[in-house]
Parts: structure tokens; sequence; C-alpha cells
């Protein structure tokens, strides 16, 4: 699969899992003996009746369990993932205490990310059986989709203690935390599941982005080459291989890692953009252009193409379509300081001071709300785990009227703390206003 950050399905764990723990351990068919004394008199009516001993009840309801059990086994094998559901589900009535069978019943509904359904399957297999490895991994996506952070990384750690050299756990920790925020810790699960698989691509790919978060593109650069001697068509490693050597003004590194993607049919708005920004660095002007075109393509929300395609507009004399790309620029992301102030300075130019004067205040606004973002980013980089910190962060968002960015930092505030009652009380606050307003609260 491609190296994009994805959490390895469930599914993945738990397909095939085999017998349940009786079978496993040789236990037999002991916790379905009746434990019920009954008379002789009875004994003559039920050996009438056809029967000819309690042992083989107890065998006949196994048998039908673990028939509904296969049966759902061969249509998910098939594909059919929703189909197998009613089979298990006919498994866990026959033989309510079948814990591979509560742990398929889980697989289905998380695989059909039905995550409210799946996490009480994986719990009762869990009762069963507390060892349960697969059921375990189950649980811990099934609780990761329901967005409970600290349920799931509790989840996920004790899976680790059960198979420390299962690559693929740390791996889906590691995805957790990179989610979260929580990039070193992150850093930490993919270096082991590297060294637990040194092919493991998707480790490789995503300890290399983390490393570009932590503001090591060096370091980055490295992993990406890593990978890419796993697979040298991995497009989406080019991706960012690209980047991180645009953060180092590697402009010819970059250049070829772009073109090396676009080869591999990876046709995105940043590879498009970043090319006609190393474009403008040589002074190819009109080759700049028409890469911010192509970008736009990709993605017409592009703003930062727009800002650039009217920077290199206006250096080629054309002012009036200069001044039309800022506008869209400023449209598709209100929060553009370059394009408000590059648009600010145009218009004062031109003799339109009244507007010119009017966007230099937004522009003003909008770089006190940088600076004092960026103090308060750090601090949650440093302990991403305290919450202050990204309460703070938040307010910052709630004082410059930038209610999403402070819901999504207090939502994931909460999953590390459900405890923080200010931080509640604060999302509380914002949908009350965003319902006065007739926003969606979604």
């Amino acid at each position: 699969p491609p190296a994009e950050a994805t959490l390895l399905q469930p599914a993945f764990f738990l397909h095939g899992a085999g017998m349940n723990k009786a079978e496993r351990t040789g236990a037999g068919h002991g916790r379905l003996t009746y434990g019920v004394v009954v008379g002789a008199a009875a004994l003559v009516a039920l050996a009438a009746a056809g029967y000819y001993g309690f042992y083989w009840r107890p065998q006949q309801v196994e048998a039908s369990a673990l028939e509904a059990n296969r049966q759902g086994d061969v249509l998910r094998g098939q594909g059919q993932v929703a189909a197998a559901a009613p089979h298990y589900l006919r498994a866990v009535e026959i033989k309510p205490d079948f814990a591979q069978a509560w742990g398929n019943l889980g697989v289905v509904h998380a695989a059909l990310e039905r995550f409210d359904e799946a996490r009480k399957p994986f719990e009762t297999a869990l009762e069963l059986e507390p060892d349960f490895f697969e059921a375990r991994i189950g649980l811990a996506v099934t609780l990761d989709g329901l967005g409970e952070f600290l349920a799931a990384e509790q989840n996920y750690l004790q899976a680790i203690r059960l198979r420390p050299a299962f690559a693929e756990i740390h791996y889906n920790l590691g995805y957790l935390y990179q989610q979260q925020g929580l990039y070193a810790d992150a850093a930490t699960q993919y270096r082991q599941a590297v060294r637990l698989r040194p092919d493991f691509l998707q480790a490789l790919a995503n300890l290399g982005l983390v490393h570009d978060l932590r503001h090591d593109p060096g370091e980055a650069i490295r992993t990406y080459d890593r990978a890419l001697e796993v697979n040298p068509d991995e497009g989406p490693v080019y991706v960012r291989l690209g980047k991180s050597h645009m953060q180092l003004s590697a402009h010819e590194a970059a250049r070829e890692a772009y073109r090396r993607a676009l080869d591999l049919g990876m046709e995105r708005a940043q590879v498009y953009h970043d090319l006609g920004l190393i474009s403008e660095k040589d002074g190819r002007l009109e080759a700049a252009r028409s890469y911010y075109h192509q970008a736009l393509l990709r993605d017409p929300d592009y703003a930062e193409s727009y800002h650039r395609l009217g920077l290199v507009t206006e250096a080629l004399g054309q002012q009036e379509q200069a001044v039309a790309y800022y506008q869209e620029a400023t449209r598709r992301d209100p929060e553009h300081t370059g394009a408000h102030y590059a648009l600010a300075q145009l218009y004062l130019k031109t003799g339109s001071v009244e507007e010119g004067q009017r966007l230099m205040e937004i522009f003003t606004g909008l770089k006190e709300y940088e600076g004092r973002l960026a103090g308060r980013r750090r601090a949650v980089e440093q302990d991403p785990r305290d919450p202050q910190a990204a309460y703070e962060l938040a307010l910052l968002h709630l004082e410059f009227g930038r209610l999403t960015k402070a819901a999504e930092v207090l939502q994931r505030l909460l999953r590390l703390d459900p405890s923080f009652a200010s931080a509640r009380q604060k999302l509380t606050e914002i949908k009350s206003i965003r319902e006065r307003a007739g926003e969606s609260t979604d």
C-alpha cells in the first residue's frame, strides 16, 4: 500500500486468527457441560425421546457455533464483510463464551467503521480471554476511531506487552501519537517498528514525516531515503522528500524529487506549487506562473498559489490581474497575511489609499495574531501532554475569533485529559456562539 499515514485495519490482525481458547489449550468442551443432576425417571423419558446421553449435546453446540463462525470467515475472505456479521452473531448466540466469534464480529463492525457497534464484541471477547491479542488490537483501533485516545493508547500498550516483537502494533501506536501531535512519542514507536521490520515502508515514511513536523528536515531526508531503498517507486515519499529539501532551500534536490513524483503519477497541488517557487527563484516567471496554474487545477482552494500568481503577475507588469489574484487568495483564506499585505501595497501604490489602509490594518492584526500564535505553539511543542499549554493556545484562538481552531485544540486537549473542566466549558461556549450565529456545530 502507499506510504500515506494510515491505520492498519483491525481485520489485518483478526482475520483468520484461529481457534478459541479451549481449542488452543486442549481444554476440550468442559465449559459446556451441564451442571445439573437429573433423576432416573427423567433419563428414561429422555432416552425414549431419542436422547442417548448428555455427552453429545455440548458437542453439537460446539459444532454449530464453529460452523457459523466458519461461514462468516468464508464470506469475509470473499470480501463480503457485512454479510459475515449475521453468522458471527449466530455463533455467539449458540455459544456465548465463543471469544473468537466475538472478536470476528468486532472486526466486521470495525472494518465498516461502525465503531460504536464494534466496541462491545471486542470487550466481550477480552472478558472471556484477557490475553486475546487480536481482540486487544481490534479494541485499540476501535477506541481510536471513537476518539478515545487514552483508552486506545492503553490497549495498544497492553497489546505490546503481549507481543513486543509485533512491528505493526508499534506502527499503529505511533500513528495514534502522530495524530495527537505527540511527535516525539510517535518517532519512538515508528523507530521500534523499523527495528523489528527494517523494510516497513509505512513506518519509515511516517517517521520521516514526524521528523519534518519536529522541524528536522535533515533527519527527515535521511529517513525518506531509507524508505526509497525499500521501494524506489513510492510516489508519496518523493513528495515528502521534495518538501523537506525545500525547507533547506536545496532547490535542485527538491526539483529532482518532485519530477520523480510526477513521473510516478503524483499530480499534487503542492508539487506544482513548489516547482513554481523554484522557477521564481531561477527568474523564470512565466514558467512559475504556469506551475501555479497547474497547482490550482489540482486544488482550487490553494490560497498560496493565488498569492504567488499575484506576485509573479505584478512583477510582469500586469497590476490589474495581480489585484484579482490577491483578492482571490484572501477570499479563499481570509487569514492569508502575505496576500493582504501585497494587495494593500499595490492599492497604496496605485492611489487607492483608503482601501490600502484598510487592508494594512487587517494585515497588522494578522501579524499580531501570528506572532503570539508562534509562542503558544512553541509551548505546546515543548510539552504536548501539558493540557494548560494547549488550553492557552485555544484561548488565543478564541481571543482572535478563530472558533474552529479553538475547538480543534480543545477537543485534542480533552482526548489527553478528559477531566479538564475548563476546556469542556469553553467548548460548550463555542457551540453556543455558533448556534446563535446559525453555524454548524458538527
